[in-house]
């Protein structure tokens, strides 16, 4: 039996939990993934949850002091324009005190993934895992039997992720980043472009501000020519976050904008694209639209064979 690589009371987690992570990332070992989809999967139901008094409720502390010196001065001088100002300053210091305590949602630190990742890979490596864009040189391996649709993505990653998992199959496309990567296939795409007008272009992106400008910059590429292309844009948005079942449970509303699109499962990405593809309108709508379904045809089936036999 291999030597542990995890000690649980100094790493915080065993072996064991960590094989169950990585099993979970790769589908049981089917499919590459990513950091951010190993850390998704990590932070879930780990939003940290912080209250702390802001200045306004330090204020308000100073005031009602303040406020009931006042108020026991004026009853035992008689002095009614104190009481009052005294009363007066006690409930204003109770209303910021009140507002004061605040609550702060973040989420789970990313430290102890890539800290695990980092010690696991040196033992035993990690084949699944896309730590870098490694398909500078893919050709027409990765290209489908008919490309139906140019999916370009806002990272090399992002491709590579795909590629891998074969979407450029299941979603019948051609698969690019918007800088051009991997070269071949641009090429391809760029060919594609001047002698198909037809050709659907699907745009993917992290809820960054960067990603969400996204499309806008793919209308003045030097890479594609896109200029006089309409653009479908199936990247994530921050509002998309606080909604996708995946996603609510580890990314708190105040931390939407740095979402990486790869923190969504392969699974939930094909699903989406799959949708936009077909006439969705975004990413999460072609999502939850087949979730809903799924959840419905269980529902069904589940019926169907509740119901008792009739002879």
């Amino acid at each position: 039996m291999s030597q542990a690589v995890f000690q649980p009371e100094q790493d915080g987690i065993s072996d064991a939990e960590w094989l169950s992570l990585l099993s979970r990332a790769s589908g049981e070992g089917q499919r590459f993934f990513s950091e951010n989809q190993l850390y998704l999967l990590y932070a879930r139901n780990r939003v940290v949850v912080t209250r702390y008094i802001a200045r306004r409720g330090v204020t308000g502390l100073f005031l009602i002091a303040v406020g009931l010196s006042a108020w026991v001065y004026a009853l035992k001088a008689d002095l009614g324009l104190i009481l009052v100002l005294g009363i007066a300053l006690t409930l204003t210091g109770v209303g910021l005190v009140g507002t004061g305590v605040v609550t702060r949602r973040d989420p789970a630190a990313r430290e102890p993934i890539a800290r695990w990742l980092a010690k696991w890979t040196a033992v035993h490596g990690a084949p699944k895992l896309i730590a870098e864009a490694s398909l500078g040189d893919a050709g027409p391996e990765h290209l489908p039997a008919q490309v139906e649709c140019l999916v370009i993505a806002e990272r090399d990653t992002l491709v590579d992720l795909l590629l891998k998992n074969g979407a450029h199959g299941a979603l019948s496309a051609l698969i690019v980043s918007e800088q051009g990567y991997p070269s071949a296939l641009a090429n391809e795409a760029r060919r594609l472009l001047e002698t198909r007008a037809e050709l659907k272009v699907i745009a993917i992106h992290d809820a960054t501000p960067e990603g969400v400008a996204m499309p806008v910059r793919l209308q003045k590429s030097s890479v594609f020519p896109l200029a006089e292309r309409a653009v479908l844009d199936a990247g994530l948005f921050p509002a998309d976050v606080t909604w996708l079942a995946e996603l609510a449970p580890a990314i708190p509303a105040a931390h939407t904008n740095r979402v990486p699109l790869d923190s969504l499962s392969f699974d939930a990405l094909l699903l989406g694209l799959r949708g936009v593809s077909s006439g969705a309108l975004s990413l999460y709508t072609a999502i939850e639209a087949a979730r809903a379904l799924t959840v419905a045809d269980v529902a069904v089936d589940a019926s169907s064979e509740a119901k008792p036999a009739h002879g």
